[in-house]
């Protein structure tokens, strides 16, 4: 059985119909219901949180239950951990299908030993490899697609809430939260922000030695989302325990986006009064 599926069809009409199908499947539910399936809260241990009140009453007016997962579950590449393939030297990204398959969940995974840009949706020339291998990242991919959050985004006139939970994400460890904007096909575009403060000096937490961790954090609203281009929280894991201020880091190096939550274009059900 090969471990990576032949690759799709990139670009052109086809690639954007078929994103546009997934995205506005996520989309066209309300903001109480579940992006991603099978993710759920679990008790979490609050670690170095970034201080924050609490959110005010007239914050609560306006809110959006947010649920994190991964790529894989959002039926698009695993972008920011490897596995080998035939030549020891290189890794390779795996396709959802693929990433969710027994004898691939068990395998280690790997960093990339150079900065690998995000592909997504697969525009270029090689989305899913090989690279040259990096370190070992010292778990499997079944550790890796484990973790999962919950939380909620609340926000009134010029003021905003994040506030986040997760569990089973890497034990010990540093991770940044990102408030990205993140463009469809045909003209696929991601710019990253760092939450809060632009310097990147509020989007910073640590998880337990279970993996569990939490984060609070009051911010300017957010862009909304719309068709087009959606407004996602990623929370990235960063290997070498280092944060790189208004940057993420390099991706795929040093630097592994494990979930995300998108933002859902607002609709009457995306205000709940107090």
């Amino acid at each position: 059985m090969p471990l990576i599926s032949k690759p799709s069809e990139k670009g052109g009409e086809k690639m954007s119909t078929r994103f546009q199908k997934i995205i506005s499947g996520l989309f066209l539910v309300s903001a109480a219901s579940l992006l991603f399936a099978g993710c759920s809260l679990y008790p979490t241990t609050t670690v170095n949180v970034t201080p924050s009140a609490a959110p005010t009453a007239a914050m609560m007016a306006n809110k959006v239950d947010l649920q994190f997962g991964n790529h894989p579950g959002m039926k698009l590449p695993e972008q920011d951990v490897f596995v080998m393939g035939p030549v020891a030297s290189e890794v390779w990204r795996l396709e959802a299908v693929d990433a969710l398959k027994p004898e691939n969940m068990k395998k280690m995974v790997y960093s990339t030993a150079a900065m690998t840009p995000h592909d997504p949706f697969k525009i270029g020339a090689r989305p899913l490899g090989p690279f040259a291998k990096g370190a070992s990242l010292g778990f499997t991919l079944d550790d890796w697609l484990a973790a999962s959050g919950s939380g909620t985004y609340s926000w009134e006139g010029d003021k905003a809430q994040l506030n986040l939970s997760f569990t089973k994400l890497v034990p010990n460890a540093t991770y940044t939260v990102w408030c990205s904007r993140l463009t469809f096909p045909p003209n696929p575009k991601i710019v990253d922000s760092p939450c809060g403060a632009a310097d990147g000096s509020e989007n910073t937490f640590k998880t337990d030695p279970s993996g569990n961790g939490s984060f609070m954090l009051s911010l300017k609203p957010l862009e909304e989302s719309t068709k087009e281009t959606a407004t996602v929280i990623a929370v990235a894991y960063h290997r070498d325990g280092k944060t790189y201020g208004a940057e993420p880091g390099d991706f795929g190096k040093v630097t592994h986006v494990q979930i995300v939550a998108l933002i859902p274009v607002p609709t009457a059900t995306s205000t709940v009064s107090k």
